[in-house]
């Protein structure tokens, strides 16, 4: 039985490379469009090349950069620094869903046009004019109709630390605790020092979502099916409007649960 390095034909892979670890590729290469190798062609553009010694599967052909190992013990995969997002543990508290009024740090109740308000005071408060927190405020929300039958809520938020990035965060049907992600910005144009688009357009959120599919995201690969289906003309939109209310009324009855926990007498 050969090594587990060494492939069926009996040829030794390099020692730097582990073949269970990187990702397969397709045998063949992607169909190129007659026009646009006949316009690279005429201006003289040629893709980079990888350095002298790297391996090509290990080189990325997107940002032309070297794959590096991501990710935490137990779960490391191969990727481009650029290709993979940042995802967070699918368990943590939600977060981004505090009154977006200014010097307040309260749970949010209610949804009012995309902005998180804990309640009259401060909806009082910004009418007035009190400033908020943009980074809190959802830039859109939207409801994709899940395999079960219910309703998975995706909204974007600016990112406070970066400007050219974008937290996603979504929730499953029914569910209290969401899952977030830091995405880039696509580019208007794919050119070095083009500016990144700012608007969650339709466009912009099919990029997104096929980022959170090659990422293995299971929650977005049905969006993507039904996204190529819309694309192409032979169904609906993946996506209606929402609104993040109901994460916000699962919220505030789970914490009204715990208060009336807390009430009950002890037995003693």
């Amino acid at each position: 039985m050969p090594h587990a390095l060494v492939p069926s034909d009996g040829v030794a892979a390099p020692a730097r490379f582990i073949r269970s670890v990187v990702r397969p590729r397709p045998s063949a290469l992607p169909a190129i469009n007659p026009a646009d190798a006949e316009l690279a062609e005429a201006h003289g553009f040629k893709d980079p090349e990888p350095p002298k010694g790297t391996d090509p599967r290990l080189w990325c052909t997107v940002h032309h950069r070297p794959m590096r190992i991501l990710g935490f013990p137990g779960n490391r995969h191969i990727w481009c620094a650029q290709c993979a997002p940042s995802i967070r543990n699918p368990y943590t508290q939600s977060v981004g869903l505090e009154c977006a009024a200014r010097g307040c740090a309260t749970p949010a109740r209610w949804d009012v046009y995309g902005v998180p308000i804990c309640g009259e005071r401060c909806l009082e408060r910004i009418g007035a004019g009190c400033r908020v927190r943009v980074p809190a405020c959802a830039l859109r929300v939207v409801g994709v109709r899940s395999e079960s039958g219910g309703t998975m809520l995706f909204a974007c938020f600016p990112d406070r630390r970066r400007s050219q990035s974008v937290r996603l965060l979504w929730w499953q049907p029914q569910d209290r605790d969401g899952r977030e992600v830091r995405l880039r910005w696509p580019k208007v144009r794919r050119e070095q020092g083009a500016p990144y688009v700012t608007v969650v357009t339709d466009q912009v959120l099919a990029h997104f979502f096929r980022r959170l599919a090659y990422a293995r995201v299971r929650e977005a690969r049905p969006v993507v099916r039904r996204l190529i289906r819309w694309e192409a003309g032979r169904g609906p939109c993946p996506w209606m409007p929402a609104t993040l209310q109901p994460v916000l009324d699962r919220l505030a009855a789970h914490r009204a649960g715990l208060v009336a926990m807390r009430q009950i007498p002890q037995s003693g």
